[in-house]
C-alpha cells in the first residue's frame, strides 16, 4: 500500500469514529439507498509535487474526506452538519501525522457545505479539504 493509500486509510477511520453521529463508509458500488446515509469516503483531490535539493522529492497534497447527511429535511441535516464539523476538526488537530503516515497537515483545513446527488440521492455534503505534506525517498 501506498503512503497516499495509508493516509485515506487513517482519514476514513477518523470520519467513522466520529463519537456525535454514527457514519458509514460509502459502499464499493453506487446504490439508491438512502439508508446509507449518512456516510463518508477520504480520497486524493489534486497537490503538488517537487524535487528538494535535488535529493528528495516531497508531495503537497490535498485529500478529502466527504460526508453525506440526508437532506430530507433540512433541521436535521444541519443538526448533523453541525455536529460532524467540530468533531472531525477535533480529531485531525489531535492526529496531525495521520497516525504517522505523513509529515503533517498544513493547517487550516478548509470546509464546504452544499448540496449534491451521490448517485440518485440527494443529500447535504460536507467536503473538507486536508492538506498534507510528507517526504518521498531520496531521487535515485
Amino acid at each position: 500500500m501506498s503512503i497516499l493509500d495509508n493516509a485515506i486509510v487513517k482519514l476514513q477511520a477518523h470520519a467513522l469514529a466520529l463519537a456525535t453521529i454514527t457514519i458509514k463508509g460509502a459502499p464499493s458500488y453506487p446504490t439508491e439507498d438512502a439508508t446509507v446515509l449518512p456516510l463518508a469516503i477520504a480520497h486524493v483531490s489534486d497537490g503538488t509535487g517537487q524535487a528538494d535539493e535535488s535529493t528528495t522529492c516531497r508531495m503537497l497534497v490535498n485529500l478529502k474526506a466527504d460526508f453525506h447527511v440526508s437532506r430530507v429535511t433540512m433541521k436535521s441535516a444541519y443538526t448533523q452538519i453541525n455536529l460532524i464539523i467540530p468533531e472531525f476538526l477535533e480529531r485531525l488537530a489531535g492526529d496531525p501525522t495521520l497516525g504517522g503516515t505523513v509529515d503533517t497537515i498544513v493547517f487550516p483545513v478548509s470546509f464546504a457545505v452544499s448540496a449534491v446527488q451521490w448517485n440518485t440521492i440527494p443529500t447535504q455534503m460536507i467536503s473538507f479539504t486536508i492538506p498534507v505534506k510528507y517526504r518521498e525517498g531520496p531521487i535515485t
